[in-house]
Parts: C-alpha cells; structure tokens; sequence
C-alpha cells in the first residue's frame, strides 16, 4: 500500500484510559512520519485534552482534528485551519433536548468546558481530561456561540436508547454519535472526521486512495468508510467494523502499530 496520511482516532484505538501510548505504536508512528507520512489524529477531544498525546508523539507532526471533525488545528500551536461550529439556536436546542431527558450536557468553547450543573460525570471528566471546566446554571442564557460540538452524557448501559431518544429531537441538520461509553456527541450533520481528512487531503494534494483512518466507535465511522482503507480495532464496535475494509488487532494488541509495520513502513515492505 502507498499510504501517505493516516487518521488516527486516539481513545481505545491508539490509547486506552491510561492516555499512554504504547511504545511499539509510538516508535511504529514516528518511523512513518519519518519516511513522510502524515500522522493526523482525528478525536472528539479538544485542542488542549490532546497534550497528553501530542507531548509523546513529540515535534515533527503537523495537523489535529479534533471536536469530531469541526476544527483542524495546527499541531504544534493550536492555530485553526479548518473550522466549522454550531449556531447558536442548534447549541440550545441540544441543551433543551437534555434537559427534557433529564441528562448531563456540556458545551465547548475554546477549551474550557462549560456544563449547565456539576455532577459525579463533570467531576470524572475534568479530572481526566485535565481541561478548565466550571458550571453555569443559566447556560441557555450563557453566550452560545463559537461551539464546535454538544456533548450528552447517559448511563453508559442505556446509550443505544437515549441515542435514539435524543436522534428523534434533533433538527434534520445535526446528528448525535457515539465515542466513548455513554457519550451522546452532537455535531453538524455536514461536519464528521471524515470531512475533515477530506478537506485536509485535498489541502495537501493526497489521494484519497493514499489515506487511512483507524477508530473503534461510530465518531470514527466516517472517516473510515471515506478513507482509502479504512480500519476498525478488534475492541471496536460492531457496526463499525462492518463497514470498514479491514479489523485490525484490539487497541490492547497494538493494532495500530500492526497495521502501519504491516502495510506502511516501506522498510518493512
């Protein structure tokens, strides 16, 4: 395979809840870049939750998707490239949707995270992604604008209904997706991970037949069904590796460096 960019979803596809990439995928993806491929991660996670990662990876990459596709960020700075948000009107209407179905909601603005009231989830999440992160109780009233995606969180065992549940309320214009357990991602029907390797291949004058993206959830779907090759981790979804070319070994396995020794790295051939 002559691959040139590689999408890469970060949670439970190159990392598990640990945030520490293993070191044979580490050392697989620092040989691609070497040989000149793009290493592009592609997460729901924002500029700054993705320092964990970026710091291992270290200087020589180049571009991040991150919000699931509506912002394309320089690598080293943060700098936007592409970017596509949420009106106003949309973000509201997500938290009134929430809020009738009596769940936690959070918005994204820049990267502090803003949630309508603190619960065990927010705590949890700010703890973990390491983001500035405070309650409004008036968020319907807080300024709306500048959001790249809504974020709903359910019981992690109820997630395929309250999915459906919040589906049915959306205007034809967003969809809610799937990444980790319980989260319910509201974005931009037109705006996925998908759209954004496309917009950033062509940007760079890449074929999509010279593109690949890896993931394990339906956040990552697009991207894997637009991509050259597409691949899903053994520990992904169902429905996802159904529509992907290829199931590479779980995130556990390092199916990631498997996949880029495998078929990538020329010396390797």
């Amino acid at each position: 395979m002559d691959i040139r960019l590689i999408a890469l979803d970060i949670d439970d596809t190159l990392v598990d809840h640990s945030s520490i990439i293993p070191q044979r995928s580490l050392n697989a993806l620092r040989k691609a870049q070497e040989q000149g491929v793009e290493i592009v991660l592609a997460t729901g996670r924002g500029y700054l939750g993705t320092e964990a990662i970026r710091r291992q990876l270290g200087e020589g990459f180049h571009y991040i998707i991150c919000f699931g596709g509506a912002l394309v960020a320089d690598y080293a700075t943060g700098a936007p490239r592409i970017h596509q948000f949420l009106t106003e009107e949309d973000v509201a209407t997500c938290i009134r949707i929430a809020n009738e179905l009596d769940l936690h909601v959070q918005i994204y603005q820049g990267d502090e995270v803003i949630f309508q009231r603190m619960t065990p989830f927010a705590e949890q999440y700010c703890a973990y992604q390491k983001l500035p992160c405070r309650a409004d109780e008036q968020l319907l009233e807080h300024d709306l604008s500048n959001v790249p995606k809504v974020l709903i969180y359910a019981p992690p065992e109820q997630e395929e209904k309250y999915k459906q549940l919040v589906s049915e309320r959306l205007p034809q214009n967003l969809h809610a997706l799937g990444s980790k357990p319980g989260f319910i991602e509201i974005g931009d029907i037109g705006v996925t991970k998908g759209s954004a390797v496309k917009a950033l291949s062509e940007a760079l004058g890449i074929d999509r037949a010279e593109t690949c993206a890896m993931g394990d959830n339906t956040l990552d779907q697009d991207m894997i069904e637009w991509s050259g090759v597409g691949c899903c981790v053994a520990n992904g979804k169902e429905s996802v590796k159904a529509a992907a070319d290829m199931v590479i070994p779980a995130q556990a396995e390092e199916g990631v460096a498997w996949f880029v020794e495998k078929y990538v790295l020329k010396d390797q051939a």
